[in-house]
Formats: structure tokens, C-alpha cells, sequence
């Protein structure tokens, strides 16, 4: 069928245009998309465009996670509304489960300004100025404000915006270099606008070295080392660091009052965020990562005990990286709160750290940090780069670059990475290493199975004898054996041991056994597994709340079976007694309690039967006790639409 030539803009308010009446997308007539929700309708397909749309995420688009019972036939309304203004019957299919908007090459603006974009990368690379000029030029012209402008957040496309934003950036510090090395009298023209970039972003060099350069070469030069001066200020201060090499070199320029001969840019010049990882002139990185040798283990816990096959395993996984070929050798430590995951990963990483020359470092990801929310990809990737001394300015804002920054940084390296308290794969995956010589342990209380090629430690409580020890030497009583009260009042659990440890120091004439009757006579131990900043009800907490605050509804039927199981006091449990309890079937019983299984609060001890570790036993009956009757949440049988009971 003969398509009548229409073109889609992502680059600001999502628009149609009529290509077939006007040669040039910028000067084409615009077709009105009236109305917010077909302007989100829109942008959802194109977002997608050429691949199916499923009905389910359009209505979570348009009206959130809660949609009107009205929501379908009211989508059917948008659909032929939008139909009807593309008038060509072959653009947007109804298929079984959704819809296709039809795009073909050329008539979305996102993928025309990224023609130009890797046409500018490439001409920038071989310093071929003109067409650099040319090229952003033509992307830059496609702008018309911030992607996806005016539409809610459901819409989604955040990692698209920011990595476009990004890129824009990107195309005005080229176009500027190509200006500043053609030269011609109308450097006067670029200061207004370098002057508003660089206000905008007072942390990235590019745009002060241009605009030194262009005040300098249009006879301002006070002016230029002005800038130079407050520039080198706010980067001691903020950063405490010294410009990069690009900076320097414009600096002599201004000084020396010469213009200096435009060159050939090298990799060390290229603006590009992924080619950035041997950048010369970022702060204390001389040759890759050469000047910054790491050393951030926190202190190796003072009264370790105990893991000698854990250990041992380790070691070998960890002492295997070669440094050549092969990714880095990457280990998981899950298991439940206070097992001891933390303890065992730095008591490693201290004995293994002469292993790793290049450093060793340390990041907490914050995945179970009471009211705290866990570290983003992203942000975690930001406080990496950072400790290896890539500028902040040059950090890339996409986390796909930032990603591959880091890889590129730690590749030649012998570099161990502890990463500590992980909420979930996708949190981690990007800050994997990709060199032989790297070593990775990761500590979760789940099992991060999603992530492959990795060695993977679970850990469960002490032994008796290992728990006597750790009391042994953290309290300084003497005497006390596997067989004391203590060693099972606290669930053999790593933490809830320290506590009782911390109790006993802190008072010389509190005797073990009189703690230990505190304990059994307590209507629930974990009052008194409570000291100072270590508290077991509120490392359990943390897992519990994150559940009973999700929007899956697997996170939420998991929070409120462990209730059931508090309820009941039962010691184990398997899905159909759980789906008897809540009156739901035994495939949404078994999803909860899997759920309950990779959170570390149940056991899987055999297929289909769970267990409670002794500890999260007593907080499911206080949890139980203190909640509202299991299963008040009825409103969302309704919400997902499928009349079940609710857990």
C-alpha cells in the first residue's frame, strides 16, 4: 500500500507531521494530536514501534496501575480515533494480544537524529570538521525540548530520554569544536550560547574550554582567564580536583595569546562517554586506573567464626582469576537477615586482598537498609567510576555507557569488587567486570539466580559449636558450649548471637543463664535480641515491609502468608495447607511461599515443603498478632481482575 509519507516526533511533545506535503520533517505541516491520552497512546506505540503492544501495558499507560473497569472499551475509543488520523489502514494492527504501530526507517525523528549522531561520532574521530558541522547540524535541528515532554511517568522511555539527552549534549560540544577549528568571524555568534551551556552545567570542562577558546580568539582574553579561574575554584571545591587536559591546553593558548593549530582529535579528546576509559587527564588515572589503587574493605569483623567449607570454596572460585581471558570470577553469599553474609564476604575479600594488585573495592548497594531505598544500577555505577577517579562531568549520564566505562576501566586490572546487600540481579549485572583478573563477591539475601556464570554460597545458621564460640568471644564468658540455652534460643543466627554477646558485655553481672531464661520466658525473643544498633526484628523487618509495599501482587500475598504462618504457629508449610488457610488455589500459594523462599525468610527443606528459620518463626507470630486479620486486602482480587481470594 502506498504510505502518505507521515513522519513521528519523539523529540519533545509527541507530534505527527504530514511528510507528503513538505520535503523536510522540521518544515512539515503538523497533524493535532488532540487530547493527552492519544498524545500517550502515541508515544507508547512508537516507543515500540514495529512490535507488539500489549493491551494490558497500553491501559497501564494510559491509566496507571489501577485502570477504570471502563478502561477497554475506552482504549477500543482512542485506538480508532488515532486510526483515523493516520488514515492508512496498514499502520497500526490489532493483533492478538495488542497492537503494532508500523514504522519504517527514516519517519521517526529518534532515529533520524541518531543517523546524524553517529555521522558527527565519526567525522569528530577522523577530524574531519566540516562534516562535524554538517552532521549535528542536522541532528540538532530536530530538538524540539526534552523527549516525551507532557506525558506520565507510566509511559516509561526514562533510559531513552536521558541517553538522547545525553547525546545532545554530546553534538553541541562537537558542533563547538568544529566551529572553534574552522574558525571565521563568526566565533562572536557562539558566546552567548556557550556562555548559557556552561552556566547550565558548571561541572563540564568542554563547555568552559570552549568558551575560553572563543573569547580568547575573538580579542577577550581577560575575560577567558576569568573563566578559567572560576572554573579551577569550583572544581577544588566541589570536587577537589584540577581541570582535565583539555582545559590546560586552552588555558596556555589564552596565556600565550597564539591560537593554537586545530588537530586531529585522539582517543584521549573524544567527547564520546564510551570512549572515555583511557582518558589521560582524569584526576589520579595516569594509565587506566594506575595512580588509584583502591583500598576500601571496611575492617574484617573482629570475631569471625566459622564457613571453613564456605571458605574454602571461595577461595577456590576467587583465587582462579587469571587475569587474561574469561570474565571476572564472581561469588553470591545469600541467605537469611543476620546470617552472616556481610561477615563472611569481608573476611574473604581481607584474605584474598594481596591477590588483586590493581585494589580492592567496596560498594553496600543498600538492598535491605531499613528506610532506605537500594542504590540504583546507575547510581551504583556513578559511586564506581568516581572511586577510580573518572571526573564526575565525565561520568556518563546512560547507564549502558557508564557500564561499559567501567569495564573498560577495570579490564586490564587485578581488581577485587565487594558488593555489599544487593536487592537484585538487575542491580548488579551492569557492575560486573568483564576481565579475567577481576574477582566479584556479591552478598544478597537471594540467591540472584538470574545472574549466570556465577558461584553461588548459601548460607544458613552456625553450628552449635561455632555458636558457641562466637559467644565464647565476643562476650569474653568463658565456659559457654554448644549446648547452652543460648546457642538455640538464638536460632544459632550470626547476628542475633552478637546481640546476645553485646548483652553480656556490656553487663558483667548478667550471667548466660539469666539471659537465657530472659529469652525463654520473653512472649517473643526478639525483644531482647535488640542492642544498640543490632536488632534482628528490624533486619527482618526490612524484607518483610519491602513485600507488604510492592505493587506485585506475588510481593504482597508473600508478606501476608508469612502472617498466615504467625497466625497458625506453624512450624512448616506447604501450598495447599496455605491455600486452604487463605482461600486462594495452590498455584498462587506456591508463588507466595516461593517468593518468601528467595527473600531468605522460609527454607525450601524438600520439593513443596517450607520452613521457617527459628527467628523469622517468632516475627511472623508477632506480625500476625499485630496486624489487621489476614487477607483484609480483598480489594485486590478485584484490581488484577480475577476474582481470586486474597493471601
Amino acid at each position: 500500500m502506498t504510505r502518505r509519507g507521515l513522519r513521528f516526533g519523539l523529540l519533545g511533545t509527541p507530534v505527527l507531521y504530514d511528510g507528503e506535503r513538505a520535503g523536510e520533517q522540521g518544515d512539515a505541516p503538523v497533524l493535532t494530536v488532540t487530547g493527552p491520552k492519544l498524545r500517550t497512546l502515541l508515544a507508547v506505540l512508537l516507543l515500540d514501534a514495529g512490535r507488539v503492544v500489549s493491551v494490558e501495558a497500553l491501559k497501564e499507560a494510559l491509566w496507571g496501575a489501577t485502570p477504570p473497569l471502563s478502561a477497554l472499551p475506552s482504549l477500543h475509543n482512542h485506538v480508532a480515533r488515532l486510526r483515523r488520523l493516520l488514515d492508512e489502514p496498514d499502520r497500526l494492527v490489532t493483533v492478538p494480544t495488542g497492537y503494532v504501530l508500523r514504522v519504517d526507517e527514516g519517519e521517526l525523528d529518534v532515529q533520524v537524529f541518531d543517523a546524524h549522531t553517529a555521522a558527527a561520532r565519526a567525522a569528530y574521530v577522523e577530524g574531519d570538521w566540516e562534516r562535524v558541522r554538517f552532521a549535528c547540524q542536522g541532528a540538532l535541528a530536530l530538538w524540539r525540548g526534552s523527549p516525551l515532554a507532557g506525558l506520565p511517568q507510566e509511559v516509561g522511555g526514562y533510559a531513552l530520554v536521558r541517553r538522547l539527552e545525553e547525546a545532545r549534549l554530546l553534538l553541541l560540544e562537537w558542533r563547538h569544536d568544529a566551529e572553534l577549528a574552522l574558525g571565521g568571524d563568526h566565533l562572536a555568534d557562539l558566546l552567548p550560547e556557550l556562555a548559557a551551556l556552561a552556566a547550565e552545567h558548571p561541572l563540564r570542562e568542554a563547555y568552559h574550554r570552549q568558551l575560553m577558546l572563543a573569547l580568547h580568539r575573538t580579542g577577550r582574553q581577560v575575560e577567558a582567564l576569568v573563566v578559567h579561574r572560576d572554573l579551577r575554584a569550583r572544581l577544588a571545591d566541589e570536587l577537589g580536583v584540577e581541570p582535565g587536559r583539555g582545559v590546560r591546553e586552552a588555558h596556555v593558548e589564552v596565556l600565550r595569546g597564539s591560537v593554537a593549530r586545530p588537530r586531529r582529535p585522539d582517543r584521549s579528546d573524544r567527547s564520546d562517554p564510551s570512549d572515555r576509559s583511557d582518558r589521560s587527564d582524569a584526576p589520579g588515572d595516569g594509565e587506566g586506573i594506575g595512580r588509584v589503587r583502591p583500598a576500601q574493605l571496611p575492617p574484617s569483623p573482629a570475631y569471625f567464626t566459622g564457613r571453613t567449607e564456605v571458605r574454602a570454596g571461595m577461595r577456590q572460585v576467587l583465587a582462579g582469576a587469571s587475569g587474561t581471558s574469561g570474565g571476572a570470577a564472581v561469588v553470591v553469599l545469600s541467605g537469611t537477615a543476620g546470617v552472616g553474609k556481610s561477615a563472611l564476604a569481608l573476611h574473604a575479600a581481607h584474605t584474598l586482598a594481596e591477590r588483586f594488585s590493581s585494589g580492592q573495592l567496596y560498594v553496600a548497594l543498600q538492598g535491605s537498609v531499613p528506610g532506605t531505598a537500594p542504590l540504583t544500577a546507575a547510581q551504583a555505577l556513578t559511586v564506581l567510576l568516581r572511586d577510580l577517579g573518572v571526573s564526575p562531568c565525565d561520568i556518563p549520564e546512560h547507564p549502558e555507557a557508564a557500564s561499559a566505562l567501567l569495564r573498560s576501566l577495570l579490564a586490564p586490572t587485578r581488581t577485587l569488587l565487594v558488593l555489599d546487600d544487593a536487592a537484585s540481579a538487575a542491580q548488579v549485572r551492569p557492575l560486573l567486570p568483564a576481565g579475567g583478573g577481576c574477582a566479584v563477591i556479591v552478598t544478597s539475601r537471594s540467591p540472584l539466580t538470574a545472574l549466570d556464570g556465577v558461584a553461588r554460597f548459601p548460607l544458613g545458621p552456625l553450628t552449635g559449636e561455632e555458636s558457641a564460640e562466637l559467644l565464647r568471644a565476643a562476650s569474653g564468658r568463658d565456659g559457654l558450649s554448644a549446648g547452652h540455652p543460648l546457642v538455640a534460643l538464638t536460632g544459632r543466627l550470626p547476628l542475633a548471637l552478637r546481640v546476645a554477646a553485646a548483652r553480656l558485655a556490656a553487663r558483667a553481672a548478667l550471667t548466660p543463664d539469666v539471659l537465657a531464661a530472659q529469652l525463654e520466658a520473653a512472649g517473643s525473643r526478639l525483644s531482647h535480641l535488640e542492642y544498640d544498633d543490632l536488632s534482628v526484628r528490624r533486619s527482618l523487618a526490612v524484607t518483610h515491609d519491602a513485600l507488604a509495599a510492592s505493587e506485585r501482587r506475588v510481593d504482597r500475598d508473600a508478606a501476608l502468608a508469612l502472617c498466615h504462618l504467625g497466625a497458625q504457629d506453624l512450624p512448616s508449610c506447604t501450598a495447599p495447607v496455605l491455600a486452604r488457610l487463605a482461600g486462594i488455589d495452590e498455584t498462587r500459594a506456591e508463588a507466595a511461599l516461593d517468593r518468601l523462599v528467595d527473600v531468605a525468610l522460609l527454607e525450601e527443606t524438600a520439593y513443596g515443603h517450607y520452613v521457617p528459620y527459628e527467628l523469622v518463626r517468632d516475627f511472623a507470630r508477632e506480625r500476625a498478632a499485630g496486624a489487621a486479620a489476614p487477607g483484609a486486602e480483598s480489594d485486590d482480587g478485584a484490581r488484577d481482575g480475577n476474582g481470586d481470594g486474597q493471601v
